[in-house]
């Protein structure tokens, strides 16, 4: 019995040793695998790390337009008609350290239509006809100044649909005339005080000066030597 139970023993032990000799022997085989794996594993890694690494894109600095500073503001005051007027409001302003400058703007008034007919010869060609249209019955005369000047004048209108009934009427007696339209200007004048000495206006020196001059108003505008410079291509 004893020697039963001893050798179902060995026979225990060999049979474990057989199978951990069959285990080894798998667990061999498949290192190798596991470590190509490994090792294709690390190669792919290596590979990765071995390329040269892209860098970030970096954001290119946005160039930002910064837009004209807006132009400085003057005090106009005016505006007068009367050249005699400003000067003597410019004085005032200058006796008590205001600087003042003079501005002279022309303004259109009105716009008239001329009848011109053209004519040749110089002066003595342009009276010739002019007598001509005369003894006719045709009211008319010389130009001698401005860019129509030499021409005839054959009537001015203040609208242009009389200008052109008229001209209609001489085109079927056979006169050859245009329509020509002349504005009429005349001047303005304002003083401009700089930015610098807006202060210096206050609303008590604004209520004296108004006391001499009714016509003045205060106005915020561009400076004007500004919006001519900002003109100049």
């Amino acid at each position: 019995m004893r020697s039963l139970f001893l050798f179902l023993l060995l026979l225990n032990v060999l049979y474990a040793l057989w199978q951990w000799q069959i285990g080894g022997w798998r667990f061999a085989d498949d290192v190798p695998a596991q470590n190509a794996a490994t090792t294709v594993a690390a190669a792919a890694d290596d590979g990765l790390d071995s390329r040269p690494a892209t860098p970030p894109p970096q954001s290119q600095p946005v160039a930002v337009e910064q837009g004209e500073a807006p132009p400085a503001l003057c005090v106009m005051l005016g505006t007068f008609s009367a050249r005699a007027e400003v000067d003597q409001l410019q004085q005032r302003l200058l006796a008590v350290d205001v600087p003042a400058e003079l501005i002279t703007r022309e303004v259109v008034t009105t716009t008239d239509y001329w009848l011109v007919m053209a004519v040749s010869g110089g002066s003595q060609g342009a009276l010739a006809r002019l007598s001509l249209l005369q003894e006719r019955g045709i009211d008319s005369f010389v130009i001698t100044r401005g860019r129509l000047a030499g021409n005839l004048s054959l009537g001015v209108f203040s609208q242009q649909e009389y200008a052109a009934a008229r001209q209609a009427q001489l085109e079927a007696e056979g006169y050859e005339v245009r329509i020509e339209a002349v504005e009429k200007s005349r001047d303005q004048y304002l003083l401009q005080v700089p930015p610098q000495a807006r202060r210096l206006l206050d609303q008590a020196m604004l209520a004296r000066l108004r006391k001499d001059f009714p016509a003045m108003q205060r106005q915020y505008q561009a400076c004007d030597g500004v919006a001519k410079a900002r003109n100049i291509p």
